[in-house]
């Protein structure tokens, strides 16, 4: 009995455990295995949970032979037996939400072609809203939605009342309801994905762990299991919360960075005056938990913070159909939730409270595609309890990229490859997902930051920042400063600040004194996000490298400085960078700080195979400061001898110089903003002395620090696109504006060029723009962060990608993907500038659609005229 402390709930017939309830779920599925280890295998997948079974069910689909499951216990024996099986379409990004699409198309199939009923309902979905800032969020959601033709209503109330008439409705604002959302059994929905893919030649194979990876030539190789070893072409990691240390038993080590966290859920009996079957389930985001028929009774879980972390000192072996100790302590919030919006459920009989792993990663974010460490090695995993809803159409998008040698959408946002090798520490995992599992219920604010797992990577500026009142933000674990506030505002907007909002952000003013100095004297900006490579060689073998790779003309003299891309066979940025030829066989490359680990890969696997050429990543090197502004000549000249007169050291140069005490400082004349100035990169050892020295130099200028916000305004006001933000691996540099950098007379048969040949005579079908918002009132209207619908005459044309506002233009500017799609015949056509240009353009910001002016080309962008107080 657990009546005092939990009002009344009353445990009744005690816990099911873990093997009954697997028992009731398989009783009618039959044999699933073949005993004996192949010698060799195309594809070995190891998991043979419901991401597993997806990947090899769709690779069979596309035709593949030879396809190999391996699950160290039984299938579904690791998270998917235990998960809630919500199917929720609406995500954070959009490559999500079309996999949980996909997932929905391929659940409602399954039982006509395997003959297994999944358990497979469209139920719809209800997400409550108790707080006005909740409501804007999901007003936000519903235009997204809407836009890509997901049907979603609000609900107010009295209609909610009368749709679910035992729900507590008097607190709320109101809700959105998408009716198409579903629910499905995770069990038997994986055993007909198995009945499938055993249809199209898949083999399964229970009981055998994989003990190692190994490689050949920095490719997979042969697997080890507990069963012996076979060869294989490719191996795919969908082991769930295995999956990190799985990794680490490659040689090289493949990150996976993910951890487990307890999940607990609460099943009751039949309630009395309740009955859920047909009803949506619901989300009660305000008060972190869910709810869904389960059976004649309800299910209630939920996400809290902190979560706690499991298997801290690595997951026992064996381990199969785990639950983990009751905890009623940890779910009381969700407990206090559930019963505050099903008062009836007072007087219910607990039938289990279940706690089970779940895996979480650093951002909320799973895991898809190709390692950065090993070729044919690929991730499918840490779906941060979404598992159930992403794996289906996750199975389809990583088939499909295998299969074609790349993904048919931008992925970016669960691409593996984003993270670096320092978030698979194991600490960080830890106390990052105790953070990030109650990150799935918050309200979306633009701007929020983790709180835990921060000084994974610190510039040697990162103390004096501190000192100086700089607000941090991360950028690829690095801590850079987002802007800088006056000492008596840092709690409000550091590490412990949970606030936000959706409309004119609090730091306003403060990046507007910023953006102006960077405009007309001068700041200082840390740039050590930036990653940086050295390319070397002691003949010619470099620079032929880069003319491979780069569209640009990369023979430039030494001292010059290149902007490029570096493309893949069909013309998609893998990389965006600027080099700077150091002599005639060296090469220093300042890349995306997104790039650490997957630009380093793509360089490095286009490496001569003969050693010729040596690749360096220096990023841990070299400190970055930016000095722009119109006195920043001025101020650099103070510290060195060398000459940095405009006549002498024009745009697009680099030099090594002292600075101060400092030897070898490298200053190249470009502030990646269109500003005046340099970006100079100093040994880490002399950041500081040549930091406060340029501070010292420029203090009868007035310089101050500025920080990541001032940069994103300036770049935006001149249309100075991102990799990573804007654009990524489908992009070409037609698309963005970028036709100048690309130099077919070059006499280089460069990766890409005859893709871009053809894209050019094809004309391009979509185009990033820029937009400038009219009729919006900073003060009182939401703001754009990113994702919002673009209507071109009232049709949706794409989203937006970057935001911000712009000081000179006085607007607020965006960055964002715009399509020509023929209403009548859904032909693409090109995409003009008279097209983005001339026509109506809408950006809609919540429930409302602001007028805007669109330009495949920059306006121009003055000085100031105006005052900016």
């Amino acid at each position: 009995m657990y009546c005092a402390k939990l009002q009344k709930l009353v445990c009744g017939c005690g816990r099911i455990c873990s093997r009954t309830l697997r028992v009731k779920r398989h009783a009618h599925d039959g044999p699933t295995t073949s005993s004996s280890l192949p010698r060799e295998a195309r594809v070995v997948v190891c998991g043979g949970g419901i991401a597993g079974l997806s990947v090899a069910y769709h690779l069979a689909k596309l035709g593949w032979k030879e396809i190999l499951i391996l699950e160290q216990g039984r299938l579904t024996s690791g998270t998917t037996w235990h998960a809630a099986g919500l199917i929720g379409q609406m995500r954070s990004s959009r490559v999500m939400t079309n996999i949980c699409q996909d997932s929905i198309k391929l659940y409602s199939s399954l039982e006509e072609e395997t003959g297994i009923n999944p358990g497979f309902r469209i139920t719809g979905s209800l997400a409550l809203a108790e707080s006005k800032e909740r409501m804007l969020d999901l007003q936000r959601t519903a235009s997204k939605a809407r836009a890509i033709g997901i049907d979603c209503d609000f609900m107010s109330p009295a209609e909610l009342e009368k749709m679910v008439p035992w729900m507590w409705t008097q607190d709320l604002q109101g809700a959105l309801y998408i009716p198409g959302d579903c629910v499905t059994d995770p069990t038997t929905t994986s055993m007909a994905l198995a009945k499938g893919a055993r249809q199209n030649g898949v083999k399964i194979i229970e009981g055998v762990k994989v003990d190692k990876v190994e490689t050949e030539k920095e490719r997979v190789s042969e697997v080890h299991t507990n069963q012996g070893s076979l060869k294989c072409e490719y191996f795919i990691n969908c082991a769930g919360m295995w999956s990190h240390e799985l990794g680490l038993k490659c040689n090289p080590g493949v990150k996976v960075p993910l951890h487990p966290n307890e999940h607990q859920y609460l099943i009751t009996k039949p309630i009395e005056d309740i009955n859920p079957l047909g009803l949506p389930y619901i989300r009660d985001l305000d008060n972190e938990c869910y709810i869904r028929d389960w059976g004649q009774g309800l299910m209630a879980g939920g996400f809290v913070t902190p979560g706690k972390p499991v298997f801290t000192k690595g997951i026992p072996y064996p381990a199969e159909f785990t639950s983990l100790p009751e905890d009623w302590d940890a779910f009381r919030p969700v407990l206090d939730g559930f019963l505050k919006r099903v008062p009836a459920a007072e007087k219910a009989e607990v039938q289990q409270l279940f706690n089970g792993p779940e895996s979480f990663t650093p951002d909320m974010s799973p895991l898809i595609g190709p390692a950065s460490e090993v070729d044919n090695y690929f991730v499918m995993a840490g779906f941060n309890s979404a598992g159930i809803a992403a794996s289906g159409g996750a199975g389809k998008l990583l088939a499909e990229w295998i299969h074609e040698g790349r993904p048919s959408i931008n992925t970016w946002p669960v691409d593996v490859r984003r993270f670096s090798k320092y978030h698979n520490n194991k600490k960080f995992l830890r106390d990052r997902v105790s953070e990030i599992e109650g990150l799935h219920y918050r309200i979306g604010f633009p701007g929020m930051e983790c709180q835990s797992g921060r000084k994974l990577r610190c510039s040697p500026l990162y103390a004096s920042h501190a000192a100086s009142g700089a607000v941090f933000g991360e950028r690829s674990g690095m801590e850079t400063p987002k802007w800088f506030a006056n000492m008596s505002d840092t709690e409000e907007y550091g590490f412990e600040s949970q606030t936000g909002t959706f409309g004119k952000p609090g730091w306003f003013d403060t990046v507007l004194g910023e953006y102006w100095a960077c405009r007309e004297t001068v700041c200082a900006m840390d740039m050590s996000f930036f990653t940086k490579f050295e390319l070397k060689s002691d003949g010619p073998e470099a620079l032929e490298l880069l003319q491979k790779l780069c569209p640009n003309e990369m023979d430039m003299p030494v001292g010059h400085v290149v902007h490029t891309g570096m493309l893949n066979e069909w013309g998609g940025y893998e990389n965006d960078c600027s080099v700077a030829r150091l002599a005639p066989n060296s090469f220093f490359m300042i890349c995306p700080s997104f790039q650490l680990a997957r630009g380093y890969r793509w360089i490095e696997s286009h490496l001569p195979s003969d050693g010729s050429v040596k690749l360096q990543n220096v990023t841990h090197l070299y400190g970055g400061l930016n000095v722009m502004g119109p006195r920043a000549r001025e101020v650099l000249q103070k510290l060195t001898e060398t000459s940095l007169k405009l006549s002498e050291f024009k745009p697009f140069m680099c030099t090594e110089v002292d600075i101060g005490y400092a030897s070898k400082v490298r200053i190249i004349s470009i502030t990646h903003t269109g500003e005046d100035g340099f970006v100079i990169y100093i040994r880490c050892e002399h950041a500081l002395h040549v930091y406060d020295a340029l501070k010292e130099a420029g203090r009868i200028y007035g310089i101050r620090d500025a920080g990541y916000n001032a940069l994103r305004w300036l770049r935006l006001e001149k249309f100075y696109p991102y990799w990573g933000e804007d654009f990524v691996d489908d992009a070409t540099p037609f698309e963005i504006g970028r036709e100048h950098r690309v130099k077919f007379d070059k006499g280089v048969d460069f990766l890409g060029r005859e893709a871009l040949l053809r894209k050019r005579e094809e004309g391009l079908r979509k185009h990033l723009a820029m937009f400038l918002i009219e009729d919006h009132d900073l003060d009182h209207d939401m703001w754009p962060s990113g994702g919002e619908p673009i209507f071109i005459d009232g049709n949706y044309t794409g989203s937006t990608t970057s935001t911000g506002y712009g000081p000179t233009l006085q607007k607020l500017v965006c960055l964002g993907w715009v399509t020509n799609i023929d209403r009548n015949s859904g032909e693409a056509r090109e995409v003009s500038h008279d097209y983005v240009h001339h026509s109506k353009v809408e950006i809609q910001i919540g429930n409302r659609r602001f007028p805007a002016k669109g330009f495949l080309y920059p306006p121009a962008v003055a000085k100031r005229q105006i005052s900016h107080v």
